[in-house]
């Protein structure tokens, strides 16, 4: 292995995508010197964080967009023309910076990305979040010496040879805080059952509105519960203040540490989410967002499920009632679960210095 190891990573646009990346490099970082040039989304969550979570980290941020649905949309035309001219710019970075294997967590910026990095000779190694691949993941498969996935139902999805697929698992951040330091900070007893709700990154009213109506029963039934809502809208979070047994925000930083010490969370089906209750072991209620892309959201979901960890509730089918009925069994269950066998960024990282 090379004194110094040199990393060239793109995956993100949303947390989905850039946290799973993230935790990969931090690992390398553990086991050897590593330099690191990351392709961002410019302005999105990879471009704004990085250069704060990895310190010293070469960004070099993209000006991209994605495929409108349907594909055959005619604006995808300068979408494609646009990702080509930075397949261009891609190659001059990879030259100057000469990566030993480039690291892609999928999304739109991974095309210019990995078709450079395959026209430079760089060995490409994927990661795919969702339990159905994305449409960026399937298409670049070919490109990848090894390709992860963190469902095992995803193995039969993706189209290259099997002995090229690896069940990682998804690499989530893992709790930095005592529960006694999360709960008091909120003025929250320990011995209460505590929830956390929300709606993924940019919230969802669909989620705020039905659990408004769920606090109103909460009220009358089980006083005794306590929630953490993130809204992800102001007007929301005030209204939500009404509640003495809720603590409503706009946003929440490292949000993990509360899902790690919940009874269980109310929340939406995405790839990290999912990830991170299933490495928790928390049980989770998910509504799945029903534009999400092939309905990749509902297949997430379902894994949890399968997994015995929680429920899928259909947005047009959930209630205030079942949601109720649903926390009330995450206080009656049974909470433990054997401890995970293996931590995925540690599988993944294993994989990608056996390579190099």
């Amino acid at each position: 292995m090379p004194k110094s190891l040199r990393v060239a990573v793109c995956g993100g646009g949303t947390a989905g995508h850039y946290y799973p990346a993230l935790s990969v490099i931090k690992e390398i970082q553990k086991r050897t010197v590593c330099e690191v040039v990351y392709f961002t989304s410019s302005g999105r969550i990879d471009d704004k964080r990085v250069e704060i979570d990895l310190p010293g980290v070469r960004r070099e941020p993209l000006m991209l967009h994605g495929l409108q649905r349907p594909l055959f949309h005619p604006g995808n035309a300068k979408v494609l023309l646009k990702h080509f001219f930075d397949i261009s710019r891609v190659r001059i970075v990879l030259k100057d910076f000469q990566p030993d294997f480039t690291f892609s967590t999928g999304g739109y910026i991974s095309f210019p990305v990995i078709r450079a990095s395959r026209s430079e000779s760089v060995p490409v190694y994927i990661h795919e979040q969702n339990a159905l691949p994305g449409l960026a993941n399937r298409k670049l498969a070919r490109y990848a010496r090894l390709f992860f996935v963190s469902f095992e139902e995803s193995k039969t999805l993706v189209p290259i040879e099997q002995e090229r697929i690896i069940l990682s698992g998804n690499p989530v951040r893992l709790p930095s805080k005592q529960k006694e330091e999360l709960l008091s900070g909120l003025h929250y007893k320990q011995d209460l059952p505590f929830f956390v709700v929300m709606g993924g990154s940019l919230g969802s009213e669909a989620i705020n509105t039905l659990c408004e109506k769920l606090y109103i029963i909460v009220q009358k039934e089980r006083p005794d519960f306590q929630f953490l809502h993130v809204t992800g809208d102001p007007v929301a979070t005030r209204r939500l203040r009404s509640f003495s047994f809720v603590r409503s925000f706009d946003y929440v930083e490292d949000l993990h540490n509360y899902m790690y010490f919940s009874d269980c969370v109310i929340a939406r089906g995405g790839a990290t989410t999912i990830a991170e209750l299933m490495r928790y072991k928390t049980r989770g209620i998910i509504i799945p967002w029903p534009q999400a892309t092939d309905n990749h959201q509902y297949f997430n979901a379902l894994s949890l499920a399968n997994a015995g960890l929680g429920c899928v509730i259909l947005e047009n089918a959930a209630t205030e009632e079942h949601i109720f009925k649903e926390l009330v069994k995450c206080t009656e269950k049974d909470q433990s679960f054997p401890d995970t066998e293996s931590e995925p960024a540690a599988v993944i990282a294993e994989y990608l210095l056996r390579g190099v």
